[in-house]
C-alpha cells in the first residue's frame, strides 16, 4: 500500500501557524518513517515532508528523529538516502550537515551528487559555506554553482575571489561571477574597481548586469558605472531611429547576412538564459519558437523596444533582502512563507521575513540596449539565426563551450532516448537487443581547433564504441567524421567513420581498464590529431585532408548487449597545445 497521501495530509499541518500543530504532525510523520519498512512508502513519505518543509530553511528536530535517520541514510535506494539527508539537514542534524559538507568536497563523488549537496547546504544557509564556495572557483565541475552560490553570503572575500577567478571562467561562468558581483553594493564597487584598472573587460558587461547594478542604487556604483561603462539612458531617445540604423547594419551583410551557426552562439551568450527557442533556453521570458522570426520589422521592434508592450507575467519586480543584496527576476510563486524568482540565470527561492521591499517594474525583464555591445557581423549573426525556420548547431566558444553536457539532462543533445540517458551526472548507453545500426549521440556544438576531456566505462565484456568528431549529421540519423574507438579490441583506433575507413590502428597494449573509468583526452588542432588514454599518448596523427570543424557524438556499434558510461565531459575550443591529463 502507497502513504503518499496520507503522508501529505500529516505533512499539511507544518502550514498550519501554531507551533505545536507543526511539532505533532511532524513526530507523527517520523513514526511512520520508523515503522515503514516498504522502499516506495518511505520515498512517498519523503517526499511528502520535502515538500511541505520547503521554505523553512530549519525546523526543530522531531523527536525520535536520529535513529530514523540512521536507518534511512544506511538505505540502498539512493534516493532515500538523499531526502533523509535532505530533511536531516532542515531538522538541524549533524549528521546529515557533515555528509553533505563531505560529499561538496569529494572531487571522486559524481557532479550531480555534489550539486545536490550544495542545494540542500544552500537551503539551510549553513554559515561555513563561503569559503568553501570561494575554493570550488577553481573547480571546472562546480565552479559555475559556486559563483551563482555565493550571491547569498555577505562575505568580504568573495568579490576578490570572484574576481581573481575571473579570467579562468568560461562565458557563462563569467555571466554567473557578473551575477554575484552586481547583487550588492559592496560587490559592485569591487567590480567597477576592477573594470577601471583593465582585469575585466567593460563589454563583459551585458544589459542585465547593467540594470541591476543601477537597481542597486548606490551612488559610488553609479558615478563608477558611467566612469566605466559609459553614459545610460533609461529609455532611447528615438527607438525608431534605432531599429532603422539596425535594418541598415543587417542588410548591409548581402543576400547572405550572418551565420546561423555562429548566431545560435551569440543567442546562446545574450539571449538563451531566458528564452526557449526550439529545443533548449530558459522559461524567464516568452517562448520564441512559435513568433513571427521571419519579419525583420517584428524582431527589431521587440529588441530594440522591448518596453512596447509587456504582458504581466514578463515584468520585473526588484527585491531587497535584509543583507544588502538586490535581485531582479519575475516573481513565478509565492506563499505566506517563501517567493521564487526567476533571474536571468537561475531560479531563487527566498524567505519572505528575509525580504525587506518588493516594487514591480513597469519595465520588461529583456533590458534596452541588448545588442548595443555586439559588433556589426555579430549582431546579423543572430538576427540570421532567428529567422531560421529550423534548429541550427552552435559554434563552440568560450561563451558556449559550458554548454557542452549539463550532467543533469541531455540539451544540445540528440540521439534515442531508448538509448541514451543521464543519471547521477553521467551519461548512460544501454541496449539489450541486437543493433542493425550504429547509434549515435550527437551534440549540438560544433568545434574546430579543441580539447576533449571525458571519463568513459566499458561495463560488459561486449561493451564498445567510439568517440566523434569534426563530424556532420547524416540523412539516417548518424554522423560522419573522425573516431576514436574506446573498445578493448579497437582502443585508440581512429578511423574516419562514414568515410575513409581506418587511418591508424592502435599499437600495443591497450592503457584502458577493462571495469572501473578511463580518460580519454583529445586535442585537434589543425590537422595534427592526438589522444590520451588514462595519461598515456595513444595517438598523434597527421591528417591534411581530413575537416576541420564539425559535431562532437559517442557511438555504440552494432550489435547487442551494448552497456557503456560517460561522465565529465568538457569541451575546449582553440586550447594550448598540451595535454593536461598526461601521468607526470
Amino acid at each position: 500500500m502507497r502513504l503518499h497521501p496520507h503522508a501529505l495530509l500529516l505533512a499539511l499541518a507544518l502550514l498550519a501557524p501554531a507551533p505545536g500543530n507543526a511539532a505533532e504532525a511532524l513526530t507523527a510523520l517520523v513514526r511512520m518513517l520508523g515503522a515503514a519498512g516498504d522502499p516506495a512508502v518511505q520515498v512517498d513519505m519523503l517526499r511528502g515532508l520535502r515538500d511541505a518543509t520547503q521554505g523553512r530553511p530549519s525546523l526543530p528536530m522531531p523527536s525520535g528523529w536520529e535513529p530514523v535517520e540512521a536507518r534511512l541514510i544506511a538505505s540502498e535506494n539512493p534516493e532515500i538516502r538523499a531526502l533523509a539527508t535532505s530533511l536531516g539537514l532542515t531538522f538541524g542534524s549533524p549528521t546529515a550537515l557533515a555528509t553533505l559538507r563531505t560529499t561538496l568536497g569529494n572531487t571522486s563523488a559524481t557532479t550531480a551528487q555534489r550539486q545536490e549537496a550544495l542545494r540542500a547546504l544552500l537551503g539551510v544557509r549553513d554559515s561555513s559555506l563561503p569559503p568553501t564556495l570561494q575554493k570550488l572557483l577553481t573547480d571546472p565541475a562546480l565552479r559555475g554553482a559556486a559563483a551563482r552560490a555565493l550571491a547569498t553570503f555577505d562575505d568580504p572575500a568573495t568579490a576578490p575571489a570572484l574576481l581573481s577567478a575571473y579570467a579562468s571562467l568560461a562565458g557563462g561562468e563569467r555571466r554567473d561571477a557578473l551575477t554575484t558581483l552586481s547583487s550588492r553594493p559592496a560587490y559592485a564597487r569591487a567590480l567597477l574597481a576592477a573594470m577601471a584598472s583593465g582585469a575585466v573587460p567593460p563589454k563583459d558587461l551585458t544589459a542585465e548586469v547593467v540594470r541591476q547594478l543601477r537597481n542597486l542604487k548606490d551612488d559610488q556604483v553609479n558615478t563608477s558605472l558611467t566612469q566605466v561603462y559609459g553614459t545610460i539612458r533609461d529609455v532611447p531617445a528615438d527607438k525608431q531611429a534605432d531599429i532603422e540604423k539596425y535594418k541598415r547594419i543587417f542588410r548591409a551583410g548581402g543576400s547572405t547576412p550572418g551565420d546561423a551557426i555562429r548566431g545560435r552562439a551569440v543567442y546562446a551568450k545574450v539571449c538563451q538564459q531566458c528564452h526557449h527557442l526550439f529545443d533548449s533556453g530558459g522559461q524567464v521570458g516568452p517562448d520564441l519558437t512559435g513568433a513571427n522570426r521571419g519579419d525583420l520589422d517584428y524582431l527589431l521592434q521587440n529588441i530594440i523596444d522591448p518596453n512596447a508592450v509587456i504582458p504581466n507575467e514578463y515584468q520585473a519586480s526588484t527585491l531587497e533582502l535584509k543583507d544588502g543584496r538586490v535581485v531582479t527576476g519575475i516573481v513565478k510563486q509565492q506563499d505566506d512563507r517563501s517567493v521564487v524568482v526567476a533571474t536571468a540565470n537561475e531560479s531563487v527561492r527566498l524567505t519572505r521575513s528575509d525580504i525587506v521591499e518588493t516594487q514591480l517594474s513597469q519595465l520588461s525583464m529583456m533590458p534596452e540596449g541588448l545588442v548595443a555591445p555586439l559588433a556589426d557581423q555579430e549582431f546579423r549573426d543572430l538576427i540570421y539565426y532567428l529567422s531560421r525556420p529550423s534548429q541550427s548547431p552552435m559554434l563552440a566558444t568560450t561563451d558556449t563551450a559550458n554548454l557542452f553536457f549539463s550532467g543533469t539532462d541531455l540539451s544540445l543533445w540528440h540521439g534515442d532516448e531508448a538509448t541514451w540517458s543521464v543519471a547521477n551526472g553521467e551519461i548512460t548507453a544501454r541496449t539489450d537487443a541486437v543493433q542493425s545500426e550504429n547509434r549515435h549521440l550527437r551534440s549540438d556544438l560544433v568545434a574546430g581547433d579543441f580539447r576533449l576531456v571525458l571519463q568513459f566505462q566499458l561495463q560488459t565484456r561486449n561493451s564498445a564504441g567510439s568517440v566523434v568528431f569534426r563530424a556532420e549529421p547524416t540523412p539516417d540519423g548518424g554522423v560522419r567524421g573522425y573516431g576514436i574507438g574506446i573498445t578493448p579490441d579497437a582502443w585508440a583506433t581512429l578511423s574516419e567513420e562514414g568515410g575513409r575507413g581506418v587511418l591508424r590502428k592502435a599499437n600495443g597494449p591497450s592503457p584502458a581498464v577493462a571495469t572501473g573509468w578511463n580518460t580519454l583526452e583529445v586535442l585537434a588542432i589543425g590537422s595534427r590529431i592526438r589522444a590520451a588514454i588514462n595519461g598515456t599518448v595513444t595517438l598523434d596523427f597527421e591528417d591534411p585532408a581530413g575537416a576541420r570543424q564539425g559535431l562532437v557524438a559517442l557511438r555504440l556499434p552494432t550489435g547487442g548487449g551494448v552497456n557503456a558510461r560517460f561522465k565529465d565531459l568538457r569541451l575546449e575550443p582553440n586550447p594550448k597545445p598540451e595535454f593536461t591529463t598526461l601521468k607526470p
